[in-house]
């Protein structure tokens, strides 16, 4: 009868765990795997998979910054630029010397973007001047103001022009003379824009 209740004794023992026993460190890393946790039927889902960037003007710097700088942060936006703050004038502000009879044309190159500014600048130049009187401007856009400039110095020999270059006077002829002044600008700044357009047709026509 001894024998007996060893013999059936002998498996229970088996299954059950020593809880006095010490716990065992594990220093592999592995994850113990669960044998009794339930198994999840039914199909895997596939890896998903991501769209290609849309290649476009505001996605192109993001981009780019990936592949060069390996970054998802895009680089500093640039700041704005206008094309037109480029725009070139020659100007010229209109002054009359009454007590001399004498009409002064101040000559000066500038952009669109600091046209008001300078000739704010300008006139002040004559604001504590009594024998000066502010009466006009003149503004002409040109391809190459520096150029129409020089130009002007070269063709205006029947005006009295000071030692810079940049001030000539004529006289107080007619009511205004600023509009024929005007008139004589835009004639030569036609004129450069030919010679202009025929240099960059000699330049094509040699490089073909």
């Amino acid at each position: 009868m001894e024998a007996e209740a060893q013999e059936c004794s002998a498996p229970v023992s088996a299954n059950i765990s020593d809880s006095s026993a010490p716990p065992v460190l594990n220093i592999s890393g592995r994850a113990k795997s669960v044998w009794n946790a339930p198994r999840i039927r039914g199909k895997k889902k596939p890896p998903a998979v991501l769209d290609a960037p849309k290649v476009n003007p505001n996605t192109f710097p993001a981009i780019l910054s990936r592949i060069l700088l390996k970054t998802d942060a895009p680089p500093v936006a640039p700041p704005k630029f206008n094309p037109a703050d480029g725009t070139q004038y020659l100007c010229f502000l209109c002054l009359e010397k009454p007590e001399s009879r004498k009409r002064v044309y101040h000559m000066f190159i500038t952009t669109s973007r600091q046209l008001a500014s300078n000739y704010e600048h300008t006139r002040k130049l004559y604001e504590n001047r009594k024998e000066y009187i502010y009466t006009n401007n003149i503004s002409v856009e040109t391809v190459c103001a520096r150029a129409l400039y020089r130009l002007v110095q070269k063709k205006f020999t029947d005006v009295q022009w000071n030692k810079l270059g940049n001030v000539f006077e004529t006289d107080m002829v007619g009511c205004r003379d600023s509009w024929g002044i005007s008139n004589r600008v835009y004639a030569l700044r036609i004129e450069e824009h030919e010679r202009l357009f025929n240099y960059i047709k000699f330049l094509s026509s040699t490089k073909s």
